[in-house]
């Protein structure tokens, strides 16, 4: 029995064909794609339990965000006027002060209201980092998406010790891989070279031995510092850091790359690691007007290059079409015109993004066998009509608006433009409160026309220990790179 039949839809498979029927028809059993074939009669008439009418639609893969920190969605607009350096100062005093200050409430709203947000923008799959990862195991897993998800390891951030972290991220490991049907996965997920001690990569290696088909996703090359960071762990550089601690083949995710070079391209090409690029996060900030991503190299080595949002709360925007499109005119500007198709980056938010986290057998194309991941988009108005060249309107005009309906493991979470898996105003209710919170607690001031944050001193906000660590990490590279 077909529990749900989508009929008489322009259907983008991003299958290995490339194939894009004009007139198609999807089948779902099940949670799995049963088939994809082009429309009858008959399946405008058809018993399914569920029928959706496509005509004017277009049925693509669903859309997957491949590198995304999520604690700190509650603080939209807060950070988007900051220049880069008080944006990190301001992030690390949040990064010590939220938890204790407003507990679990504030993070379980930040969550759901990312779920929601990612829903309705036709993300139906999320990589994320964080310091809060049970609360997003459970507020992915019941609002019926997917996601991988990690404990950040980073004991130059968190002021607990490198022990203490991984003991936690053994537990999360152990409580929440592979649960809600299998839509939540664990990763492993240590800071970067800028964020961890060679002691918690040895504990990482150790994670790493221990559940060898998790994935490793990590920072790498994000800052001007890269290298004295990692000869502060006693390595020439960061991929000599991971190649160290056996931490670099097809399983590595490697985030950022801004500092990295044709020849750091090859290694990473060779070793079959992935790389996710985020590139709205770093342009708005403008985190280095000399460096920037190296796309051609990349491209040279034939390297799987995906997309993510980091941040989307620093600057404003959750819709990761519009960063497809942020990549593709940034990469332009540096490098020349042409550096990727429209289908290029239809599949990097789809197929190569799911290679990337070695769930290609399941989703990101939709083929007879896969679960049913999908997003309806309405294309079917003056604002995309007339047009042809598919690919271009869908990378080019189409955003988070048009999408219409959201199907992950066969469940509709999404329909018609009505969320069905959450509780929009409960949702809603929570970001408020526990926003309003945040501002009266910590000192930011706000109003329609920005936001001011505290004038008390950053030092009066923040743990020493991490700081201190830090430090004496940079110090001892330096020392590494100069007198050894």
């Amino acid at each position: 029995m077909t529990d749900l039949l989508i009929h008489d839809a322009i259907v983008v498979t991003v299958n290995s064909e490339n194939q894009i029927l004009q007139n198609g028809t999807i089948r779902v059993a099940d949670g799995a794609i049963s088939a994809v074939e082009t429309t009858e009669p008959g399946d405008r008439d058809s018993t399914a339990e569920h029928v959706i009418d496509a005509s004017g639609k277009v049925v693509i893969p669903g859309l997957i965000d491949a590198h995304r920190h999520t604690d700190f969605t509650l603080v939209q607009g807060l950070f988007s006027d900051l220049d880069a350096t008080e944006l990190l100062k301001e992030a690390f005093a949040l990064y010590h002060t939220a938890e204790p200050t407003f507990g679990e409430s504030f993070f379980d709203a930040a969550w759901q209201l990312a779920c929601l947000r990612q829903l309705t923008h036709g993300v139906t799959t999320v990589n994320a980092m964080d310091f809060t990862p049970e609360l997003g195991a459970e507020a992915i897993g019941e609002s019926g998406l997917r996601g991988m998800i990690g404990p950040e390891l980073a004991d130059f951030l968190d002021p607990a010790s490198a022990d203490e972290q991984l003991v936690e991220a053994r537990r999360f490991i152990e409580t929440c891989h592979d649960t809600y049907d299998g839509r939540v996965t664990a990763s492993i997920a240590p800071g970067g070279e800028a964020g961890c001690s060679r002691e918690l990569w040895e504990g990482v290696a150790e994670l790493r031995a221990d559940y060898p088909d998790l994935r490793l996703h990590t920072h790498l090359y994000d800052s001007a510092e890269a290298n004295t960071m990692a000869a502060g762990s006693g390595a020439d550089d960061p991929l000599d850091l991971l190649d160290q601690f056996d931490l670099l083949d097809e399983r590595t995710l490697l985030t950022h790359l801004l500092h990295a070079d044709r020849d750091d391209a090859r290694r990473i090409a060779d070793a079959g690691a992935h790389v996710l690029h985020c590139p709205t996060v770093y342009s708005y900030f403008q985190a280095g007007r000399q460096t920037w991503f190296p796309l051609p190299a990349l491209q040279e080595f034939d390297t799987n290059v995906v997309i993510g949002l980091d941040d989307p709360f620093w600057f404003d925007s959750w819709d990761l079409i519009q960063e497809a499109k942020h990549a593709r005119l940034l990469a332009n500007f540096e490098y020349g015109a042409q550096q990727w198709s429209s289908y290029d980056l239809l599949k990097m938010l789809t197929i190569k993004a799911a290679r990337a986290l070695g769930l290609d057998d399941q989703i990101g194309s939709l083929e007879p066998g896969k679960r049913a991941d999908l997003v309806v988009i309405d294309v079917d108005t003056p604002r995309h009509q007339p047009y042809s060249n598919l690919p271009s309107v869908l990378m080019n005009t189409v955003t988070a608006g048009d999408v219409e309906t959201v199907v992950v493991n066969g469940e509709i979470l999404m329909e018609e433009r009505s969320v069905e898996s959450m509780d929009v105003e409960k949702v809603r209710a929570a970001a408020t409160r526990e926003r309003e919170r945040l501002q009266t607690r910590t000192g930011w001031e706000t109003s329609l026309a920005g936001s001011t944050p505290p004038d008390n001193s950053i030092l009066r906000r923040i743990s020493a220990r991490p700081l201190l660590r830090a430090v004496t990490q940079y110090g001892r590279g330096f020392l590494n790179q100069h007198i050894r």
